[in-house]
């Protein structure tokens, strides 16, 4: 019997290991795509003749919206199709 609780807390404790790194890898994915996002938009958006502030504006609120609407797992395959609509919205939004 004492067996069987001792191994049912090692399970516990390593599925509780297991979500604190999953965590951690979400959040860690997270910051990344961020930045990455924010910077290549912001570079793209004033290549196309957008003010710094408003590229950083449209930028943070798609990236803002991606990470609202979508798992680490689906931004990791994120396809233009679905990125596209989300700046439109911000641009919507920011440039009134």
């Amino acid at each position: 019997m004492r067996t069987i609780g001792f191994t049912a807390l090692a399970l516990c404790a390593l599925l509780a290991a297991c979500g604190d790194t999953q965590k951690s890898f979400d959040d860690s994915f997270n910051k990344g795509f961020h930045e990455n996002f924010i910077s290549s938009c912001t570079s793209s958006a004033m290549r196309s003749g957008v003010t710094q502030d408003v590229a950083n504006k449209l930028c943070t609120c798609a990236s803002d919206k991606m990470k609202e609407r979508f798992s680490v797992r689906e931004k990791m395959s994120l396809k233009p199709e679905q990125v596209n609509p989300i700046v439109a919205e911000c641009r919507a939004s920011v440039t009134g």
